[in-house]
Parts: structure tokens; sequence; C-alpha cells
């Protein structure tokens, strides 16, 4: 089924760039979900707070990243800030005004399981095996990490609806306005 142009509400456009802006406010949002919670959950179970940015960096430096400091933890927020913000901006760009919350937010859900199966198969064992041994201590942890992951991708609508509005014309009062009696 195809629509033309015609068929389409203006109300319902939302520019490319407020799509952008959506999409990138969402990603740093679930970005900030899961890695809260993850540090969270870290600091609480004697692990450290920082442990899951540098199990990250370990992408980049290696097992060294447990010990390297900073330069590691700033690589593992990078990966994982750079990688929410896609998703987001990709997940604002399939999304209209209309689009329902309940709807989205269960397909965030759902992209947030799919996420977390390829890590657990395929990207950890064989692209990060030092993080793959840390989430090896706490996988139910790393599981509802994704799990609010998907629900930060979920209130993508409410982003696209936020940004996409249209600025509110100007009310003009009934009558002039008179100066004051000196």
């Amino acid at each position: 089924m195809t629509t033309d142009k015609a068929s389409v509400d203006p109300a319902d456009r939302v520019s490319w760039g407020s799509r952008l802006v959506a999409g990138i406010a969402d990603g740093i949002l679930s970005a900030f979900l899961m890695m809260g919670f993850m540090m969270a959950y870290s600091s609480a179970t004697g692990a450290g707070v920082t442990m899951p940015l540098k199990a990250l960096g370990a992408l980049v430096y290696g097992v060294e990243a447990l010990v390297a400091g900073s330069m590691a933890m700033l690589a593992g927020a990078g990966i994982q800030l750079g990688l929410s913000i896609v998703l987001g901006i990709l997940f604002a760009l399939c999304t209209s005004r209309r689009t329902s919350i309940v709807a989205e937010m269960l397909v965030g859900i759902a992209v947030g399981i799919v996420i977390w199966v390829a890590m657990e198969l395929v990207v950890l064992p064989y692209m990060n095996p030092t993080m793959a041994a840390r989430i090896a201590l706490m996988p139910l942890a790393y599981f509802i990490a994704h799990l609010l992951f998907g629900i930060g991708l979920g209130l993508t609508p409410v982003f696209v609806r936020t940004f996409g509005r249209k600025p509110r014309e100007r009310r003009r009062m009934g009558r002039p306005t008179e100066a004051l009696p000196t």
C-alpha cells in the first residue's frame, strides 16, 4: 500500500532535522539507562563502578583496559554512546507522530533482547573476550540492562513529538496597549 504526499496530514510531518535531534536525544537516554544500571549494579556487587566502562573499553585496549584508567573508560563510554545514538536515530527515522508509544516500547524491548542475544553469542566471545568474562559474572544484570536500553528506545515517539513541534504562533493582544499616565 502506497501513500502519496497529498494524503499525509501536514500536522503529522516531522522534518529530518527534528528526527535527527530526537534520535540523538533518545540514544543518549538509552545509553544512560543501560550504563547507569550496569555501573550501579557493579558498584553494589563490589566490582567497582567503572568496570562496565572499562570492559567496553577492552574492545579497543584488550585486557589492559581493566587497569588502563581513564582512557579505557572514555573509549567504553564513547562506544556505548556512539552505538546508542546510531540506534536512536534509526528508530527516530522509522517513527511518526502517530506511532503508538506502547507499540514502540514493545519493539524497543524486542530490539534490546535481540542485541543482548547478538552480544552474548557473537560479539563478545569473538571481539571482546575480556568483557565476555566480566559479563559472565552478572548475566541477569546484563539482560536487565538491555531491557532498559530497549525501554529507552521505546520512548522514541515522545522525542519525535517533542522535537517535531511547530513553533507556536504568537498571540496578539485583543486591544492595543496604552501608555501609563505620567
